[in-house]
C-alpha cells in the first residue's frame, strides 16, 4: 500500500486496527481504538488488545492540528530512539530506576513514520494530578515526584555530556529550527500584545539564544518538560512520555521549560494548598537535579547556561499566556488585559529583561506564594 494510502487510513479507528495487526504478530486487536485528544502535534490512537493495549502515533508532515504549519516527520525516529536508549539493557538503562521512565518501543515505520509503543494506562498527567488530587496526597506526595524527575533528569544530562555517539543518534535540529521560528521569533509580537515597551529589544534576545540552541549541544535533552509529558501512577510511580522533541542540546531546555511551567501551575493554582504543593515538588526537583548532575553540575550550568535559562522562562511563559499555545492551558480563554495573564507577561518580561540577575524562583518572587511557605531555589549552582 502507498504511503499516502496508509497515512489516509492511519485517521480511522478502522484503519488503525488493520495497520496494527499488520505490524504486529503477536497482538490481537479487541474493540475499537480510541483517538487520544492530547494529541496536537500527531495523530495518536490507543488500541485495546487480547492481553494488552498500544499506542500508536502517526506523524504527518505539518502538525496533525494545524496543517498549514510544517513538521519534520522524522521527529518520531528521534522519539523511537530515546525510547530504545532507555529501555532495559540498552545503552542509558541507568539513567533512572524502572519507577521512573519512558514507554518501550514496539515498532517503527518510517514511510509514513509511525510509531507504537507501550501504553502506559490511564493514570493522569502530573498537572491534572495536582490540580485535581486529593490535597493531602498531593501534598504529601508532591517532593516525593519532584525527587523521582529531578533525579532522572539530572541523571540523563550528566550521563550523556560530551557523547559523541549521543550527539549523532539525538541530532534533532529540524525541531530546534522549529521552535526558533514558532516561539523565540515570536516573542516580540507576544510581549506587544502584553502591552510591553521594549518588546523589540527583548524580542531581539530570545531569538538570538534560539539562534544559540540551534548549534551542536552538551548532552540528551527530553525536549518537552512540561506536565502532559509526566503520567502518574497510581503506585507514584512515572512514565515520561513524548520524546518527540529530544535533541542533543543544552539543559536549560529541561530545567528552564519545566520551572516555567511550574510557575504557571502554582500562579494559577486553584487553591494555597496545591500552589503549596507546587512549590514543594519544585524544591525537591532542584535538589535532587543537582544531585543527579553530580560532578558535571559546573560544567552543564555556567552563567551563560542560567542566563539562558532565564531567557527561555520568559519565552515559555509567553507562548503560553498570549502566544499560540494559550488554548487547552491555565491561561486559556483569557484575554491580553486580564490580572493574570498582565502579571504572566510582567514576570516574562523581567526574565528577558535582566536575566542575569533573574531570580524567578526567589523568596517571594512567585506570584501569589502564600504567607510563610519555604524559600524557593534557584538554578543549579
Amino acid at each position: 500500500m502507498s504511503e499516502p494510502d496508509t497515512a489516509a487510513r492511519l485517521t480511522t479507528p478502522e484503519g488503525v486496527r488493520a495497520y496494527v495487526r499488520g505490524r504486529l504478530e503477536d497482538f490481537h486487536p479487541t474493540g475499537t481504538p480510541t483517538r487520544l485528544p492530547e494529541g496536537n502535534l500527531n495523530v495518536v490512537w490507543r488500541v485495546p488488545g487480547a492481553d494488552r493495549s498500544v499506542i500508536l502515533k502517526y506523524a504527518p508532515p505539518h502538525i496533525a492540528v494545524d496543517p498549514e504549519t510544517p513538521l519534520d516527520p522524522s521527529r518520531l525516529t528521534i522519539e523511537a530512539r530515546c525510547l530504545e536508549a532507555l529501555s532495559p539493557s540498552a545503552r542509558l538503562a541507568g539513567v533512572g530506576p524502572s519507577s521512573v521512565r519512558p514507554p518501550r518501543r514496539i515498532d517503527l515505520q518510517t514511510e509514513p513514520h509511525v510509531l507504537i509503543m507501550e501504553d502506559c494506562g490511564n493514570g493522569p498527567t502530573l498537572g491534572r494530578w495536582l490540580w485535581e488530587g486529593e490535597e493531602t496526597t498531593v501534598r504529601d506526595k508532591a517532593p516525593t515526584i519532584g525527587r523521582r524527575l529531578g533525579e532522572f533528569i539530572g541523571r540523563l544530562h550528566r550521563t550523556t555530556l560530551n557523547d559523541p555517539d549521543c550527539a549523532t543518534a539525538f541530532d534533532n535540529r529540524p525541531m530546534q529550527e522549529t521552535r526558533l521560528a514558532v516561539q523565540y521569533r515570536g516573542v516580540a509580537d507576544m510581549l506587544r500584545v502584553g502591552g510591553v515597551d521594549d518588546a523589540v529589544m527583548l524580542g531581539e534576545r530570545a531569538v538570538a539564544l534560539g539562534e544559540e540552541l540551534r548549534s551542536p549541544g552538551r548532552c540528551l535533552t527530553m525536549g518537552d518538560l512540561w506536565p502532559p509529558s509526566v503520567l502518574v501512577r497510581g503506585d507514584g510511580d512515572l512514565r515520561i512520555i513524548d520524546w518527540e522533541l529530544a535533541h542533543y542540546g543544552r539543559p536549560l531546555q529541561d530545567v528552564a521549560h519545566w520551572l516555567a511551567h511550574l510557575w504557571m501551575q502554582r500562579h494559577r493554582a486553584p487553591s494555597e494548598a496545591v500552589a503549596d504543593a507546587i512549590a514543594g515538588h519544585r524544591d525537591a526537583f532542584l535538589t535532587a537535579y543537582a544531585e543527579g548532575l553530580g560532578a558535571a553540575r559546573d560544567e552543564l550550568w555556567d552563567d551563560a547556561e542560567r542566563r539562558g535559562a532565564a531567557i527561555h522562562i520568559g519565552a515559555e511563559i509567553l507562548v503560553r499566556a498570549v502566544g499560540p499555545f494559550q488554548a487547552g492551558y491555565v491561561y486559556a480563554g483569557l484575554d491580553a488585559d486580564h490580572p493574570a495573564v498582565q502579571e504572566a507577561v510582567a514576570t516574562a518580561a523581567a526574565c528577558l529583561r535582566a536575566p542575569a540577575a533573574a531570580d524567578l524562583f526567589g523568596p517571594g518572587a512567585t506570584a501569589g506564594q502564600s504567607q510563610g511557605s519555604a524559600p524557593a531555589r534557584r538554578f543549579p549552582r
